[in-house]
């Protein structure tokens, strides 16, 4: 088996230069680098994983952090970041918190320990984001504000907020519900939390009453979103519109249906994500869709180029969403 030594020697340069050609750091002259390329295929050299990382000192490990993987949003994006980061040579370690500050801190110190070489985080917990701001690693938030020193990927829930509403208006709701994720103050400092207020916003602006009601999120607990969905109905029986992310979603659906009402007569419903878990509910369900896959992808980016050592000069990405209709409200 051909060894790194073996590549240089055939290419006549200095095993750094090769190391240069395979890590894709630092200048290489073309020719230089051809002549390499070529000994590599002709040798069949296969660089060692394990022997490269240990010589650059990386794992080749990226964690991703995120509340509850059960829960479709992360789910689906756990799955797209893991494809992405094996394209570009990476292994994913998924971390579950449980919504637990002991889970996060964890995770930190390994980072700062170089067990992992950055981290993609998306969890739920309010751990002091100075703890995020001083470690100076790779670190990329997922819908998550850790400081202006740690970039962000998000979509744009004001506009998800402002769509949700406006299509319930348009459906004729004259008396609204949306559910939060806690009480105002409370809440871990996310951009999510922006819909909630253009919608209660836009729905005052139109002269309805919006009513909203604290939900635990994120959680992949099944019952939870049943129970609460069923009193839900039962405590506002006067709600015509109903505001939700698709777990409680699609149990407000179901509560719906064995309350007798029918939708979108009687009850409009529209959700926030928009996940491919909701495309096995009937009537199909109203979505404003964040784009996950495209999440996916532009966090792994920034967590692999400050892994390389590249400066990052946009440090808010912010993706759309879109108004995808379905068959719980009467929009045009």
């Amino acid at each position: 088996m051909a060894t790194i030594q073996d590549v240089a020697k055939h290419a006549q340069v200095g095993v750094g230069t090769v190391s240069r050609v395979l890590s894709g750091k630092g200048y290489v002259k073309a020719e230089t680098r051809q002549k390499i390329q070529a000994s590599i295929e002709e040798l069949n050299y296969t660089p060692n994983e394990m022997a490269r990382n240990l010589f650059f000192q990386k794992s080749g490990i990226v964690a991703v952090i995120v509340p509850e993987v059960a829960h479709p949003f992360f789910a689906q994006f756990v799955n797209a970041a893991e494809m992405v980061l094996c394209e570009k040579g990476y292994q994913t370690m998924i971390c579950n918190t449980y919504y637990e500050q002991n889970y996060e801190q964890r995770y930190l110190e390994m980072l700062k320990r170089r067990r992992v070489d950055g981290i993609i985080f998306g969890a739920h917990t309010v751990l002091d984001i100075s703890q995020y701001e001083n470690i100076h690693l790779p670190i990329v938030a997922l819908d998550r504000d850790l400081g202006e020193s740690i970039p962000c990927v998000s979509v744009d829930h004001r506009a998800g907020g402002r769509m949700a509403a406006e299509e319930l208006i348009r459906s004729g709701c004259r008396k609204v519900l949306q559910f939060v994720g806690s009480k105002r103050g409370t809440e871990v400092s996310t951009p999510a939390n922006e819909r909630h207020d253009v919608f209660e916003e836009t729905m005052k602006k139109h002269g309805i009453p919006c009513r909203s009601v604290c939900a635990k999120w994120p959680t992949a607990d099944i019952s939870y979103y049943q129970t609460t969905a069923a009193r839900l109905l039962e405590d506002y029986p006067d709600i015509d519109g109903i505001f939700a992310t698709d777990l409680m979603s699609m149990a407000v659906l179901q509560a719906a249906m064995l309350h007798r009402k029918r939708l979108p007569e009687d009850l409009k419903l529209i959700t926030y994500d928009g996940t491919n878990s909701i495309a096995l509910t009937y009537p199909q369900i109203t979505a404003v869709v964040q784009p996950i896959e495209r999440l996916a992808n532009e966090a792994v980016q920034l967590v692999v180029d400050l892994i390389d050592g590249k400066s990052i000069e946009n440090k808010k990405v912010e993706l759309q969403v879109v108004l995808r209709p379905g068959s719980t409200t009467m929009g045009s």
